[in-house]
């Protein structure tokens, strides 16, 4: 009876999956397969080594990371397009910026999934809260030139009306500031911007000269009129008498008589004394000369009503001028006009605006969606056994700093005792020498002493 065994993998095999590929590890196509995928997870941020140990994971984090890879590709799209409409930038320029814009975001969406590995404790979305809130602020700004050119065609007739509006405005303004009679026009909101100088006008002088004449005919006039009324009441006075009416100061008596003759002498008396023919043909010329005056106040007044015309077209061709193309500001001012004036186009861009933002947000969503992986597991165990690890070393360290201390303590303790026991030595044998000076010094003394009394005691 034979028994059958299994060998154990060698250390550092890999378990066999159902994942695992068909094509030879050593063909082309697998290896540039293998290698695009180890890209797209490195973009995600996690560790190969620690990835072996659940190669199920693999697929999850190779998509992860492709899905990093279009948001940052459709924020550089977003860039140059927006570059594109605002700009003359010929095109070719703008594809270094726009791959710039792409590689920050690429980084910036990395960068947020590598800080979201592990299992997090407690409540999970409290924890992302801060990322997710910057990469909402990023996704606004890149996802609205984008919404800015879905909307385009209705953005770019809402400021073509908003203009033709303000100009018309503006012209209108010019024209209730500027009357066409060539008048100084008193309106307070007639300020120095809205004020023609039309040069080489002579309305205001013809105008002038016809108002002196018509004034100087009416006087006339009226003075003609006087005298025609005074000599008709003469002429119907004599005309009574003659005619032999009855009435205060008549006869009564037909037939040219002397009040007959002496009324109509006063008529014609008065006729020639007053002048009247002649202030009537000097009405006449005044009716004439108002008629030139008038002719020429016509005149004047249409060349006056062209240059001001002219002056009006230039005034508003200049701020059309000043104003210029259309920026992002005046989409943007555009865009929430339209909004706020149809239900349905506000529904429309907040959609949009929110769908754009979801699209930009999905390396962040597919992490916060996705749940904790065991990859995710593994990377917390290892984190914690880290983090287990170094605080052993710091407390062998520590331990290790402490047994240090305390060896170069008693040594200098051992040391300090010995320094100490070689004084007190010094300071006996100090002491003894003292000592046995001061005795031969004595015994010298004594000596001498004795020698001075003499050998027999006399000094």
């Amino acid at each position: 009876m034979t028994h059958s065994t299994v060998a154990p993998p060698e250390a550092g095999s890999r378990p066999e999956t159902a994942e695992e590929p068909r094509l030879p590890p050593e063909s082309r196509p697998y290896r540039f397969r293998a290698w695009t995928s180890r890209v797209l997870r490195r973009l995600t941020g996690v560790d190969e080594d620690l990835l072996d140990e659940v190669p199920e994971e693999r697929p999850r984090y190779t998509l992860q990371g492709l899905v990093v890879v279009c948001t940052s590709l459709l924020a550089g799209i977003a860039v140059f397009v927006a570059l594109g409409r605002f700009t003359d930038t010929p095109w070719p320029l703008l594809v270094p910026a726009a791959a710039f814009w792409a590689g920050l975001i690429l980084v910036f969406d990395c960068w947020m999934l590598s800080t979201m590995h592990g299992v997090k404790k407690g409540h999970r979305f409290r924890d992302y809260t801060g990322r997710i809130i910057l990469a909402v602020l990023v996704s606004v700004v890149v996802a609205e030139p984008v919404l800015l050119y879905v909307f385009r065609p209705s953005v770019e007739q809402e400021i073509r009306v908003d203009r033709q509006q303000e100009e018309a405005a503006f012209r209108s303004s010019l024209e209730r500031c500027n009357p066409v009679s060539g008048e100084q026009s008193t309106d307070p909101s007639c300020t120095e911007e809205f004020l023609l100088t039309v040069g080489g006008s002579t309305l205001a002088a013809d105008r002038s000269a016809l108002a002196a004449t018509v004034a100087e005919r009416d006087r006339v006039q009226e003075h003609v009129d006087s005298l025609r009324g005074q000599l008709e009441e003469k002429q119907e006075l004599a005309r009574l008498e003659c005619n032999g009416s009855s009435g205060d100061g008549l006869t009564g008596r037909a037939g040219e008589g002397v009040n007959c003759q002496r009324l109509r002498g006063e008529a014609d008396a008065f006729e020639e004394d007053s002048r009247l023919s002649s202030y009537q043909a000097n009405l006449l010329e005044l009716d004439s000369e108002v008629e030139g005056l008038t002719s020429a106040s016509g005149v004047s007044t249409a060349d006056f009503a062209s240059a001001r015309g002219e002056l009006i077209d230039e005034k508003v061709a200049d701020r059309t001028a000043a104003e210029g193309e259309h920026g992002i500001i005046d989409e943007m001012e555009a865009l929430g006009e339209l909004a706020r004036g149809n239900f349905y186009v506000m529904a429309a861009v907040l959609l949009l605006r929110l769908l754009l933002v979801a699209v930009d947000l999905f390396p962040v969503l597919t992490k916060v969606l996705g749940g904790a992986s065991k990859y995710d597991e593994l990377y917390t165990a290892r984190a914690d056994f880290h983090r287990e690890r170094h605080g052993e070393k710091l407390r062998i360290r520590r331990k290790q700093l402490q047994v240090d201390t305390d060896r170069d303590v008693g040594r200098l303790d051992a040391q300090q005792q010995a320094d100490r026991n070689e004084n007190d030595r010094r300071m006996r044998s100090d002491k003894v020498r003292q000592r046995a000076v001061l005795e031969d010094e004595i015994a010298r003394q004594a000596s001498q002493y004795r020698g001075q009394r003499g050998p027999d005691g006399e000094g």
